[in-house]
């Protein structure tokens, strides 16, 4: 053995990956000149891309007009609506989304929602990638896709996302400040210490733990490491967990046959009954009915998550 890695060298590795990543309402539409989507708000981001056409997305009082290539980012939790503004309708693709790792939550949540034109570099460089998830749905309309596609389609997306997060970080040219930092390695802490207690089925028990360990970590009290988080990415330590959580819970529901039981003890619950009610608090419905829901277009808007209470 000892002569076999002496005769060892090694040219490249990459880290593992384990990543919380939850997909829904990708979808393409063609509506009416008299369409409208009213008022409504979800715990995931979304893009919104017009294909043809003219519309107006109002979110949260500001109206955006976007024509035919413009493309809309829109952070989780803010209101908006929209509806046609031209003569003969629109259409749209939109997908949402949600992606529990730190430093691609980080590049997000420092963006407002944005309306980026279609002659804008940012747009050309999403823009194939757009064009292939487009091409996907509409060949793929109300088919249940085999493993293989369900494959293409990730690889799609995570190219589209991966893009997009390449984007947004030249574009701004952001420089991360002393406090930024440390909120990164925060919610960096955060989503080790999470996939650690996921893989002890030790959740429930050690969320109350969290906060404080983490501050003895990086030498803080849990009130600075309150006070920092919430400064710089406008929400409590708790909430990113149970942000966190909830994603790794959608995921299991809705890409996985196993039983909320056994959802529910990956996931650290004593009881698939207690899984159950934190479920309902984060978005109003039980997970029994969230895995029957097949679009969230055509369900009740959900809201977003709270902070986990136990």
């Amino acid at each position: 053995m000892s002569e076999m890695i002496a005769d060892m060298v090694e040219i490249g590795r990459l880290p593992d990956v384990r990543m919380s990543f939850h997909l829904m309402g990708l979808h393409v539409r063609d509506v009416g000149p008299s369409w409208t989507y009213p008022s409504h708000e979800h715990p995931m981001y979304e893009l919104h891309w017009v294909i043809e056409g003219d519309m107006k997305m109002m979110i949260e009082g500001q109206i955006y007009d976007q024509k035919k290539g413009d493309l809309l980012f829109i952070r989780p939790g803010i209101i908006h609506s929209c509806k046609s503004a031209g003569s003969r309708g629109f259409t749209y693709f939109c997908i949402h989304f949600s992606v529990a790792d730190p430093a691609f939550s980080k590049e997000l949540e420092r963006r407002q929602a944005t309306c980026y034109e279609a002659s804008s570099p940012f747009v050309k460089e999403l823009a194939p990638f757009l064009t292939e998830l487009c091409n996907f749905a509409t060949e793929n309309k109300n088919r249940s896709l085999s493993a293989a596609k369900n494959m293409k389609m990730y690889a799609a997306v995570f190219e589209l996302l991966g893009t997009l997060v390449e984007q947004l970080s030249q574009t701004d040219n952001v420089v991360l400040t002393k406090k930024e930092l440390l909120a990164s390695r925060i919610a960096e802490n955060i989503g080790s210490s999470i996939r650690s207690s996921l893989l002890h089925g030790q959740v429930e028990d050690n969320e109350r733990k969290f906060v404080q360990d983490i501050a003895e970590s990086l030498n803080l009290s849990p009130s600075q490491v309150n006070r920092v988080f919430q400064q710089v990415y406008g929400k409590a330590p708790r909430k990113y967990m149970s942000e966190i959580l909830l994603s790794e819970a959608q995921r299991l529901l809705l890409q996985t046959d196993l039983s909320i039981d056994h959802i529910a003890m990956i996931l650290g619950y004593k009881t698939s009954a207690h899984f159950s009610r934190q479920f309902k608090r984060w978005i109003g419905i039980a997970p029994s009915v969230y895995r029957g829901t097949a679009e969230m277009d055509e369900s009740p808007p959900l809201k977003p998550p709270s902070p986990q209470k136990t």
